[in-house]
């Protein structure tokens, strides 16, 4: 029987007869080689599986410590494509640990928490997948073991970057790079840069993942390895569709959809299709869109409670979004609402965001005003989370607080009504029924007034914090906060970095269109930029139609593709009512602190010293301070 299963192994080599195509067990020399190049390189999938399965064939015949690496090769080259696929593997995974467990093999061990992880990742059970994942990096910290601390941080990086957690999916898989560069495990470098690149494109910090996907991609095709040069590339046509550069998207995700048709990857050509007819649908090309849903359905469908659930998850909301384009709304809700439940048990916030928006659009056009309203507060709500988690925890607190208040309030409550009842025996039913009045009164006032304080009191806060016209910091708070995080930058040695924005010839719009118009051009820059930072930077009017942007733990060179990015997007903004002939353009300045910067007035002056050159140099660019 092991003969026969060689035979496909054989006619794969041709005349040539590889190492893993042995008929016995392979001398250790040739097996550690072998396993090498399995762990570290990266093969076509059906290649993996044909040379772990003659590995596996022998396993009993070689030393513990190589049949515990075998093992964990075994978990990574198991069928990874159904949800009954990924369940068989967690149950490999689990059996084995448990051997592992009394071998006192933590390496095995090790490696087989992170498989499981990645598997309940795919299941869409993330807490579980942490867990693993946790546990693995415990026992490579706890062994001294690089080569598995990178590999755990590698994947729970790459875990956090997809739900939204990118500051810490990024702190992972940098330190993962780390480790393997120092490892020179050269492959797997090249892995987690492709991972980075990506966290860096859902960051919108799309000029660093540019930079990072071509130098991946000239890698792969020095080392004429197909197979990951066609997955970075799809990633890369991800990145053109989020810079709405679907026309560019589509070459890269055509040759993915051949490449995994001819390597009859079945679920990731169903993925491909869903991704061409997201671009597609932005291109307006709808009925195209549709056809590539439909390629992609039977696949999907087939066994569709046994099937990649991002994947079908992804199916259902890009088919919701092309049936709202072809104006069938009540179907396009139906497939967003199964889209939903896929993605909030993944926790997948941006897809989430999709969703609710998507789903208001069409209420709104259906007439349900409150159906609508409720997603677009859903949308609202995601989107806040995604975009600044330090308003979230604010949020968080001042719900704590109240919660407080009004748990106290009902404790008082309790003891009033508790009162009310000792003196009810003593009197008549009409009597007991006024005082349920006095009680039930007493209790609406107080909620009246606790509801009013609240909405002054955030009022109030909101008021000292912002400008009324732009909705951003005003200046007297962006310069506390700018302030602030310069005594940081002095007293720790972080970078801190700043830009000073002025809107080129804003005198002539406000004296040819107006000061209506102006105030129009003043809130738009002023949303464009906010729509370009990190959640931890910090935008403010600085007064007029200067802007003043922090951008905390950030050397000069990001301050300025940031500042460069700014100016690309406010130079693209569409303002009704705005002729051509007046484009919208800013000169920007760009300062990074020094320890010669006595104050934030000092490190200002800097940036504005470099936007006036900006506007002698003739406006619409980004200078360096000196």
């Amino acid at each position: 029987m092991a003969s026969l299963c060689l035979i496909p192994l054989l006619l794969l080599a041709g005349w040539m007869t590889p190492v893993w195509a042995a008929r016995g067990p392979l001398p250790e020399p040739a097996l550690v080689g072998e396993l090498s190049q399995l762990e570290n390189d990266a093969l076509p999938p059906r290649v993996f599986r044909l040379r772990v399965a003659a590995l596996a064939a022998h396993r009993d015949s070689y030393s513990q410590p190589l049949q515990g690496r075998i093992t964990r090769l075994q978990c990574w080259a198991r069928d990874a494509e159904r949800t009954s696929e990924y369940e068989m593997t967690i149950a490999f995974a689990s059996q084995q640990l448990a051997v592992a467990r009394r071998q006192d093999d933590r390496q095995t061990e090790a490696g087989l928490f992170i498989c499981r992880g990645f598997n309940q990742q795919m299941l869409g059970n993330m807490t579980q997948a942490k867990a693993d994942y946790d546990a693995a990096l415990r026992l490579a910290e706890a062994l001294d073991d690089p080569r598995l601390k990178s590999d755990a941080l590698s994947y729970r990086g790459d875990m956090f970057a997809y739900q939204g957690v990118l500051s810490q999916g990024l702190i992972d898989l940098l330190a993962a790079y780390d480790g393997y560069v120092s490892l020179g495990q050269e492959g797997l470098r090249l892995k987690v840069l492709a991972q980075i690149a990506n966290t860096y494109r859902r960051m919108g910090i799309y000029v660093r993942a540019h930079e990072y996907f071509e130098e991946v991609m000239q890698a792969y095709q020095q080392r004429h390895d197909q197979n990951s040069l066609i997955d970075v590339g799809t990633l890369l046509a991800i990145l053109y569709t989020d810079e709405d550069r679907y026309a560019q998207a589509l070459p890269l995700l055509e040759a993915a959809e051949r490449y995994y048709r001819q390597e009859q990857r079945e679920m990731d050509l169903a993925w491909i299709r869903v991704e061409l007819a997201w671009s597609l649908l932005n291109l307006n090309r709808i009925d195209e869109a549709l056809i590539k849903l439909e390629q992609a359905k039977p696949v999907l469908y087939r066994y569709e409670e046994d099937t990649d659930e991002a994947t079908l998850g992804l199916w259902q909301l890009v088919m919701g979004l092309t049936l709202e384009a072809k104006k069938e709304g009540d179907q396009a809700l139906h497939y967003l609402a199964r889209a939903e439940s896929i993605f909030r048990q993944e926790q997948n916030q941006r897809f989430l965001a999709w969703i609710y928006q998507a789903r208001a659009r069409i209420l709104e056009q259906q007439g349900q005003v409150n159906g609508a309203l409720a997603a677009l507060q859903q949308y609202v709500r995601v989107k806040s989370e995604l975009d600044d988690l330090l308003n979230e925890q604010r949020s968080a607190q001042i719900r704590l607080e109240f919660d407080l208040a009004r748990k106290d309030l009902e404790n008082q409550t309790l003891k009033t009504r508790q009162l009310l009842q000792a003196e009810q025996l003593k009197q008549l039913q009409e009597r007991r029924q006024w005082q349920y009045a006095v009680v039930i009164l007493l209790l609406v006032i107080m909620g009246m007034l606790v509801l009013y304080l609240f909405k002054r009191s955030r009022k109030l806060r909101q008021l000292a914090m912002t400008d009324d016209l732009t909705g951003i910091h005003n200046r007297r708070q962006i310069q506390a906060k700018g302030e602030e995080w310069f005594r940081q930058a002095r007293d720790n040695g972080k970078p801190l970095s700043v830009l000073l924005l002025d809107i080129d010839h804003f005198k002539q719009v406000n004296d040819r269109l107006g000061h209506h118009m102006g105030d129009q051009v003043l809130a738009a820059v002023a949303r464009c930029i906010a729509a370009q930072l990190r959640p931890l930077d910090r935008v403010g009017r600085n007064g007029g139609e200067e802007f003043l942007v922090l951008l905390p733990d950030i050397c000069m060179a990001e301050a300025a593709e940031v500042a460069e990015r700014i100016r690309h997007r406010v130079s693209q903004l569409h303002i009704e009512g705005m002729p051509q002939a007046h484009p919208v353009h800013v000169s920007i300045g760009c300062a990074q602190y020094h320890p010669l910067d006595d104050s934030l007035g000092g490190l200002i002056q800097r940036a504005d010293e470099a936007m006036y050159r900006a506007k002698q140099a003739g406006r619409n660019r980004v200078m360096r301070a000196e």
